[in-house]
């Protein structure tokens, strides 16, 4: 291998990187040779010297000797990390002493490295530590933006019922499970995300994902469409077909809206689940496939099993792995999070800038029902986003079917042709803001995102003294 250091991109400012290491020549050379990859260095010939320069500004990574005069690596490690938890620091010890470096780096430590070191295990150390630690922040960013990303697929929700759903497929991800996974929840809460962010997470990933409605099949034709058929199996069937659980093989198989499925169909899925084989419809060969299936609902396959329309062993075969979205009326804190993610995508769709909504939009969202939940939000914001060019979206601008909620009642907000009394609206308000604070104008005028003194001007206009 050529002893040649690759690094940042041409023309891009290189990440900085702390060495420290008592042996001067030791230091040149990782000076000279970082530098002419595009890195910036500093370099440092005593520990106290790095960690006090680390608590003053952290650095990208640092390459640390274990064996140093005073203050030894292994001492200054935790100090670092205390200061800049999760900052990559690789370990240079000396010939022998792995037991105290594999010691350093269950203490915290990326990796190791042994002296003499060699420009392309080092180079490659740093790449990988690099691309670690921008992944690693990447994943806190969306965390802390709501968001969860798996993989071209991302999971928005700050409620306790996301954060669930999120760790449960984490965990999917993690053990590489091919158990049956039953999503329950109303239209348009993201079941569909979740199967993907299953499938994009798990061992399956760069596999078929195969995304089926079963309300969409006719009842006649769902067989053929899932299992496949012969050449001759029905007028018509003028030559053999595969079916989608053969297409899906080694991927997954998403059966959407689930209990819409007819009986005859629910029976050769509870074999399949029970077996991994399947008859194309008019064959007699068994035919053996590997596939996932993530089920999804809007119906409450139970009350199904009572009535009879659903089979109750299909049911306990899918319910393998429960996962439930609640609808977004009875989570109201992914609304803003939400909200976000869309003005962002539909920003970069249209091509223009993305909106600013003033605190009273953002209240009128979280007080809304959403009976289409997270889509029909997605449909109000694109709505909004097309036909309004003003950069702020304020509360006149919400469509005719929207309703604001008051304590306990809703009533319909409509937009008569002649266009909205805003005075109406901003009365309407603060009085809503004064009932949520028992009076407290201080308080009112806080969740208003006005000043106490603007508050009290219009408390005077409107005669709400």
């Amino acid at each position: 291998m050529a002893d040649v250091m690759t690094g940042p991109p041409s023309g891009a400012e290189g990440p900085l990187i702390f060495v420290c290491d008592d042996e001067m020549l030791i230091r040149i050379w990782f000076e000279e040779h970082l530098g002419d990859a595009g890195y910036r260095v500093e370099s440092f010939g005593d520990a106290e010297s790095l960690v006090s320069r680390v608590n003053a500004s952290p650095p990208d990574l640092i390459l640390l000797d274990i064996n140093l005069p005073g203050m030894s690596g292994m001492d200054a490690l935790p100090r670092i990390l205390e200061r800049a938890p999760g900052l990559p620091v690789i370990m240079i010890t000396a010939y022998g002493a792995v037991e105290l470096a594999v010691a350093a780096v269950r203490a915290g430590a990326y990796h190791f490295t042994e002296k003499p070191v060699t420009l392309a295990a080092i180079s490659v150390l740093i790449e990988q530590a690099l691309e670690a630690s921008r992944l690693r922040g990447e994943v806190q960013r969306c965390r802390a933006g709501h968001r969860w990303q798996f993989t071209g697929v991302t999971l928005v929700g700050r409620s306790p019922a996301i954060r669930s759903v999120a760790g449960q497929i984490e965990r999917i991800g993690r053990l590489g499970t091919p158990a049956t996974i039953l999503v329950h929840g109303e239209s348009g809460t993201g079941k569909d995300v979740v199967a993907r962010a299953v499938h994009a997470l798990g061992p399956r990933v760069g596999m078929p994902f195969i995304d089926v409605n079963c309300t969409a099949l006719p009842e006649h034709l769902i067989e053929s469409e899932l299992f496949g058929h012969e050449k001759g199996a029905y007028t018509g069937a003028d030559r053999a077909k595969e079916g989608l659980f053969e297409v899906a093989h080694g991927g997954t198989l998403f059966l959407d809206e689930i209990g819409d499925m007819p009986r005859p169909a629910q029976a050769k899925l509870l074999q399949f689940l029970e077996t991994h084989t399947f008859r194309r419809l008019g064959g007699v060969r068994d035919i053996e496939v590997d596939v996932q299936v993530v089920a999804a609902t809007n119906r409450d396959l139970k009350a199904g099993v009572a009535s009879g329309e659903f089979r109750e062993d299909l049911f306990y075969r899918l319910n393998v792995v429960p996962m439930f979205l609640p609808p977004l009326r009875d989570r109201p804190e992914d609304v803003e999070p939400l909200m976000a993610y869309f003005n962002e995508q539909l920003a970069a769709t249209l091509r223009r800038p993305p909106k600013r909504f003033t605190d009273l939009v953002i209240r009128a969202f979280e007080g809304f029902e959403w009976p289409g939940n997270a889509r029909q939000l997605r449909n109000v914001m694109e709505r909004l986003a097309l036909f309004h060019d003003e950069e702020v979206i304020d509360i006149h601008h919400l469509p005719p079917e929207f309703h604001l909620v008051r304590e306990g009642e809703s009533h319909q907000f409509v937009l008569p042709p002649g266009g909205v009394d805003l005075e109406a609206v901003e009365q309407d308000f603060i009085e809503q803001a004064l009932r949520r604070t028992d009076g407290n104008k201080t308080r009112a005028a806080e969740f208003l995102g006005l000043s106490r003194d603007t508050l009290r001007y219009r408390l005077e206009k409107y005669g709400l003294t």
